[in-house]
């Protein structure tokens, strides 16, 4: 009974060690890039404009990163809310700060994918009058992808500047750092 209890145990264990070794994620790697690219603006609509957010975004970009080389950033469209100035025209440097939650998909050189949740934040004067330019900030969480980058999970921090194009588009530029296991 001993003897079949132990080959029982034996078995049970190897078998997790084989499930961990073969699903778990590898070491952590360093994921460090440089981007740019646009984003298109517009008016809130429906359950963006019921919430109270100020702006529709959606960006799409290029940029070389680690480790997944030459790659596309393609966010999807997200709603932005105003955090400062409250109430609005309580602010004397012209700056406003506008914060929004979304997600986006990094299409690697190889075609593989990395599913990406983030909080940005712009700060700056959008408007065309004024200076349109500022600086933005994403706190990035990497949820998983395609290929490769199927069981991936990390974290990174972006930030770079922005300027209006004065057509309903920013141009925007940054770099990123951060974690990634796959």
């Amino acid at each position: 009974m001993k003897k079949s209890f132990a080959i029982t145990v034996v078995v049970l264990l190897s078998s997790a060690m084989f499930f961990v070794g073969v699903c778990g994620a590898g070491p952590t790697r360093a994921t460090k890039g440089t981007w740019s690219g646009s984003t298109t603006t517009g008016l809130p609509t429906g359950a963006c404009l019921t919430a109270g957010g100020v702006a529709e975004v959606s960006a799409e970009g290029t940029g070389v990163a680690s480790p997944w080389g030459a790659s596309t950033w393609v966010g999807d469209k997200t709603c932005l809310y105003l955090l400062i100035p409250w109430p609005p025209g309580s602010f004397t440097d012209g700056l406003q700060v506008v914060q929004g939650f979304g997600t986006a998909t990094v299409t690697t050189a190889n075609g593989d994918k990395v599913y990406l949740e983030m909080v940005f934040t712009f700060i700056g004067n959008p408007a065309p009058q004024a200076d349109p330019q500022g600086q933005w900030t994403q706190d990035v969480d990497i949820t998983g992808g395609t290929g490769k980058y199927s069981n991936a999970f990390g974290h990174a921090f972006s930030s770079g500047v922005w300027t209006n194009n004065n057509d309903g588009t920013l141009k925007w530029e940054g770099t990123h750092t951060g974690t990634i296991e796959y």
